[in-house]
């Protein structure tokens, strides 16, 4: 168990989004989160802080299109990226091109769109404001984010893919491990607020 555990990780995590209303909201707006805080993030501090080794730079040739700015935003997804892997090493593997995806589009928007601070910005307040919709009107739980911030920050990207994963039929003995966990998580949290009414 622990923090490289992803059962204690989604577990931890899924306890607070067991609505599938508040879960649909999630698969739409934690991408938009993502993508832009990542665009804005370039946006704000755009400067470069290393250099790609040069084997790296080489395999990024290989990639049609811009490669990642070596920056904030390319840090962070690095560290995401990795993260996901050591929980779960396949999901780990299928999440990095759409994170990839994300870097790229976002950090281009950024530095090539005029008024992308403005759009990015506004859009991330509607995904903030249609989370905590999600989750006073339908979970009728507080955000994870109010226990973890810095887990509940970087667990959604990864839990939103998995729900889709799972959805398709990914390691059904972890789904039903993750699910009978999570249920109770939620039973535990049920009867601890019924003992402090």
């Amino acid at each position: 168990m622990g923090i490289f555990s992803i059962r204690t990780e989604f577990s931890k995590y899924g306890e607070y989004h067991a609505n599938k209303v508040n879960i649909a909201i999630h698969m739409i707006f934690v991408p938009t989160i993502l993508w832009t805080s990542l665009g804005i993030t370039t946006r704000l501090f755009p400067q470069e802080l290393f250099t790609y080794p040069p084997l790296v730079s080489q395999i990024l040739s290989y990639i049609p299109g811009p490669s990642p700015l070596a920056n904030a935003s390319t840090i962070a997804m690095m560290a995401y990226t990795l993260f996901y892997m050591i929980l779960d090493p396949i999901a780990g593997v299928l999440i990095a091109p759409v994170i990839y995806s994300f870097l790229i589009t976002s950090q281009q928007y950024a530095i090539h769109c005029s008024d992308s601070i403005k759009v990015m910005l506004a859009l991330f307040v509607i995904a903030w404001v249609a989370q905590f919709i999600g989750h006073g009107v339908f979970e009728k739980r507080a955000p994870a984010l109010v226990d973890n911030l810095v887990q509940a920050l970087v667990m959604a990207p990864f839990f939103v893919f998995l729900e889709v994963l799972f959805a398709c039929g990914y390691r059904p003995g972890l789904n039903r491990e993750l699910r009978n966990e999570i249920g109770s998580r939620i039973l535990a949290f049920r009867r601890q607020s019924k003992k402090s009414n």
